[in-house]
């Protein structure tokens, strides 16, 4: 007897195909019932953890460029004394623009870095407060606007003062600014991006980076190669937010 119930031990193990020390499917073949197969555990599906919103410091439609996680680098002239004025103007360096703006900046990033560069930003919102400042240190409208010329209540155009124009360069894969006609804010006819004293280098480079900035949206005026306003977006008021209340 002993014999025999062996042999149907292996009889059955046999008919199920499973072998010894595994789990017997559901369900028992001799009663004609299906067998219910069992996924391998490398096929249960597993529900995915949704990643937690990111957060965004936002103020009266204009955001924090670096919660954005773009890659952007930053080089806040006027948080330094590295710009025109011989010293910092601004308590914090923060960068900010419009929300719309923002997003169109970061549309010609993406272009930037498949090509192996990315932006630097050397300013973007400027409170009223600062523009005077800057108008005080150097009144020529040329390169300065003066803030008590410009419109309060409509006419308003894209400009640093609303948060849709930006100062920008292009750095390369290790960091190194491409050579361009001319550093930043350089008050002469080295700034025109058709500078015609610049290297072939020089001009390959501005033209790459103003086709693409055009293409997210932007335009640059004929005597600063490094600024671009936001030309798609609806001008807004000017503001006068100080930089400090983008900090958490």
């Amino acid at each position: 007897m002993k014999f025999i119930a062996v042999l149907l031990g292996l009889y059955l193990l046999a008919t199920v195909g499973c072998s010894p020390g595994k789990t017997l499917p559901e369900g028992d073949p001799a009663a004609g019932e299906p067998v219910l197969e069992q996924p391998p555990p490398d096929e249960v599906p597993v529900e995915e953890a949704v990643p937690p919103e990111e957060t965004v410091k936002e103020i009266e439609g204009l955001v924090r460029l670096a919660d954005l996680n773009a890659g952007f680098i930053f080089d806040l002239k006027y948080a330094t004394a590295d710009n025109f004025v011989g010293k910092a103007v601004y308590p914090v360096a923060v960068a900010v623009l419009k929300k719309e703006t923002a997003e169109r900046l970061l549309q010609a990033n993406t272009i930037f870095q498949a090509d192996g560069y990315s932006i630097k930003i050397w300013d973007a919102y400027r409170p009223l407060s600062v523009q005077r400042l800057l108008w005080q240190a150097y009144p020529d409208s040329r390169y300065v606007i003066n803030p008590d010329a410009i419109p309060t209540t409509a006419g308003w155009k894209a400009r640093h003062n609303n948060g849709m124009a930006v100062d920008m360069t292009l750095v390369d894969a290790n960091g190194n600014e491409l050579l361009m006609p001319s550093g930043f804010d350089d008050f002469s006819e080295k700034g025109a991006p058709d500078y015609p004293g610049m290297s072939e280098e020089a001009h390959r480079n501005v033209q790459y980076l103003i086709s693409v900035m055009e293409s997210a949206g932007f335009r640059t005026p004929p005597n600063e190669w490094w600024h671009f306003s936001d030309v798609m977006g609806t001008p807004t008021p000017y503001l006068d937010i100080p930089l400090e209340a983008f900090l958490d």
